[in-house]
C-alpha cells in the first residue's frame, strides 16, 4: 500500500470515526459503553509497540529513541531531520495505525464520557482539551516524520502540552464529589508536569533517556484514562442500581 493511499484511509477513519462520536453521544448508554472500551483499549498501545520494536530489523533503542521513529516509513540513515542515525521499522504501517487509532479512541473517549463527570464549564473545556490531545496523536500515524518533519512533529506539540490544563480543571472539579480519583488525577497531572519538565529543559534531561521520557509523558495520561474509565463505569453502575 502507497504512503498517499494510507494517509487517504486514516483520513477517512478519521472522519468516520469523528461522526460516529456525535452519533453516539445521543444514545448515552451505547456512548458511555463504547468511551468507556476506547479508554481501555489504550492499555493495548505499549503491547503493540513492542511488536513492532521485535520486528525493528536494526538496534531500535526504547530509551533513546523516539515513538515516532516507530513509524518512519523508509529504511536507512538521515530518514527525519532528528535520525542521525539507522532506522529500519517493517512494521510502520501497523504503528501509523495504532497512532491514529489511538487518537481516535482518546478523542471518542473524551467526548462519550465527559457526561460522567460533574456537569460544567470545566469538564466541557477539558473535554475540548483531550480531544485536542487525541488530535495532536492521531496525526503522528497520518503524517510520519520522514513524510513530513514539521508537519508530524508541529503537529505532535499541542499532544505534549494541553493533556496538563485538562487533569488540573477535573481535578479541581471532582475534589468534593470524589475524593480519590481527585488525588488519583493529581498524582497523574505531578508526574506529567514533572516529565515535560525534564523534557523541556536541555541542561538537565541531555543524558537523561529521552524516549523514556516521552513514554512516561503519554503513558501517564493512558494510564489514567484507562483507570478514570473503569472508575467511571462502576459509579454509573452503582446508579443505575
Amino acid at each position: 500500500m502507497s504512503l498517499y493511499l494510507s494517509s487517504i484511509i486514516n483520513d477517512l477513519i478519521v472522519l468516520l470515526s469523528i461522526g460516529i462520536t456525535f452519533v453516539l453521544k445521543k444514545s448515552q448508554k451505547i456512548g458511555i459503553f463504547v468511551g468507556v472500551i476506547c479508554w481501555l483499549l489504550l492499555s493495548v498501545y505499549f503491547l503493540i509497540e513492542y511488536v513492532v520494536i521485535r520486528a525493528s530489523t536494526v538496534d531500535y533503542s526504547v530509551l533513546k529513541q523516539p515513538m515516532s521513529d516507530l513509524g518512519v516509513t523508509a529504511c536507512g540513515k538521515d530518514t527525519h531531520l532528528l535520525a542521525s542515525y539507522e532506522i529500519c521499522s517493517p512494521y510502520h504501517p501497523l504503528m501509523n495505525v495504532t497512532f491514529t487509532l489511538v487518537g481516535i479512541v482518546i478523542f471518542m473517549g473524551a467526548f462519550l464520557l465527559e457526561d460522567l463527570f460533574p456537569k460544567g464549564k470545566r469538564i466541557r473545556i477539558a473535554t475540548i482539551l483531550f480531544a485536542i490531545y487525541g488530535i495532536s496523536f492521531g496525526i503522528s500515524g497520518i503524517v510520519p516524520a520522514d513524510s513530513s518533519f514539521w508537519v508530524h512533529t508541529i503537529s505532535a506539540i499541542p499532544g505534549m502540552f494541553v493533556q496538563i490544563p485538562a487533569l488540573l480543571l477535573i481535578a479541581r472539579t471532582i475534589k468534593k464529589e470524589w475524593p480519590w480519583l481527585h488525588k488519583w488525577t493529581f498524582f497523574i497531572l505531578l508526574v506529567n508536569a514533572s516529565t515535560i519538565v525534564l523534557i523541556l529543559l536541555p541542561f538537565i534531561s541531555i543524558n537523561l533517556p529521552g524516549g523514556l521520557l516521552q513514554r512516561m509523558l503519554y503513558g501517564s495520561v493512558f494510564v489514567w484514562m484507562s483507570v478514570t474509565a473503569i472508575v467511571l463505569a462502576m459509579k454509573k453502575y452503582k446508579q443505575v442500581r
